[in-house]
C-alpha cells in the first residue's frame, strides 16, 4: 500500500488525502465457470474500483448484479460483500485500485455523494484514457517510482469520477423469489441462523435455493449468509466492538464457531484482526 500526504493552508483544502493509502491489482486469467470452484463473496475494509476490461461478465454489488461491459468500472464500499462473475470459459482481465481510508473520509464523500449506483460507464475515448491510467499506475509501482508520481496518477484516475455521474444501469434480472431472499438475507441478517429459515419461509426446496445462488451468485446460500454476517463482524470491530460483542450482532450463535469462519475468511482470528487496528492507528 502506498501512503499519499498534500500539505496545504487549511482554506485551500477541498480533498484531503492525510493517511490515505491505496494498492493496485492486474489479473488477466483463463477462467472455466463450469470446472471452477464455488468462489465465495469477496469482503474487505477498503474501497475497490474494478475496471473490467475483458467482455462477458457480471458483478454482484449492492445486492444486485450488473452486467459488464469492456472498459465499464464498479465501485465497492468497504465491508460490502461484491463478486465478479465470469460468464463463460475465457481469459478474463481487470484492475482492482483498493483504497484504504477511514469509511467517513473527504474521499468517500468526493466518490459517492453525487453518485449513487456503483457502476460507471465512459465514453469511448475516456474510457481508454482510464485504462491507460490504470496500466501507467501498476507499472509506476512496478517500478518503484517517486510517492509524487504515484499519488499524480492516482488522482488523476479519482478525477474521472468527479466528471461524470453513474448513470441508472438494469441488473441483471433474477428470479423474483431470490431477490426477496437476498433482500431479506441483507436486512435480517442477523436473525437468520439457518437456510432452512430461508427455505420454509419462501416455500422452496434446498436444491432449488442452491441451484439459484450457484446460477447467478457462483456460491452457496451458507457462504453467502456467513459473508454477510463476517462483513458485519468486521465493521463492529473496526468501530471498536469485542470479540464478543462483534460475534453475538453479527448474528452467530457460537463464539467458537465465528472465530474459526473469521480466521478461514481472512488469515486471522477476530482479536488479531483487531489488535491490527489498533496498531495501524
Amino acid at each position: 500500500m502506498e501512503e499519499s500526504k498534500i500539505l496545504m493552508h487549511p482554506s485551500q483544502i477541498c480533498l484531503s488525502l492525510s493517511g490515505v493509502r491505496f494498492e493496485i491489482s492486474h489479473a488477466k486469467e483463463f477462467f472455466n465457470p463450469n470446472t471452477a470452484a464455488i468462489n465465495p463473496a469477496h469482503i474487505h475494509n477498503c474501497l475497490e474500483i474494478f475496471l473490467n476490461i475483458s467482455s462477458d461478465a457480471s458483478f454482484f454489488v449492492n445486492n444486485s448484479l450488473y452486467p459488464l461491459r469492456y472498459g465499464d468500472v464498479v465501485l465497492a464500499m468497504p465491508n460490502d460483500i461484491h463478486v465478479c462473475l465470469f460468464n463463460k470459459s475465457y481469459t478474463h482481465e481487470h484492475f482492482c485500485l483498493w483504497i484504504d481510508t477511514a469509511e467517513r473520509a473527504d474521499l468517500f464523500s468526493f466518490l459517492f455523494q453525487k453518485n449513487q449506483g456503483p457502476l460507471f460507464r465512459f465514453e469511448e475515448e475516456k474510457q481508454k484514457k482510464l485504462i491507460e491510467l490504470f496500466f501507467r499506475l501498476e507499472k509506476l509501482c512496478q517500478n518503484h517510482e517517486s510517492d509524487l508520481q504515484k499519488t499524480a496518477c492516482f488522482l488523476e484516475i479519482l478525477s474521472f469520477f468527479e466528471k461524470i455521474s453513474s448513470p441508472e444501469q438494469p441488473a441483471v434480472p433474477m428470479p423474483d423469489v431470490l431477490q426477496t431472499i437476498l433482500n431479506d438475507i441483507h436486512n435480517n441478517f442477523a436473525q437468520i441462523h439457518h437456510i432452512n429459515q430461508l427455505t420454509d419461509r419462501y416455500f422452496i426446496s434446498h436444491a432449488t435455493l442452491n441451484r439459484w445462488f450457484r446460477q447467478y451468485l457462483h456460491t452457496s446460500p451458507r457462504e453467502y449468509l456467513e459473508s454477510k454476517k463476517l462483513a458485519h463482524a468486521v465493521k463492529l470491530l473496526s468501530e471498536g466492538a469485542t470479540v464478543t460483542e462483534a460475534c453475538i450482532n453479527a448474528g452467530f450463535p457460537c463464539c467458537s464457531h465465528f472465530i474459526a469462519l473469521f480466521k478461514k475468511k481472512f488469515g486471522k482470528t477476530p482479536l488479531q484482526y483487531k489488535k491490527g487496528l489498533n496498531k495501524s492507528s
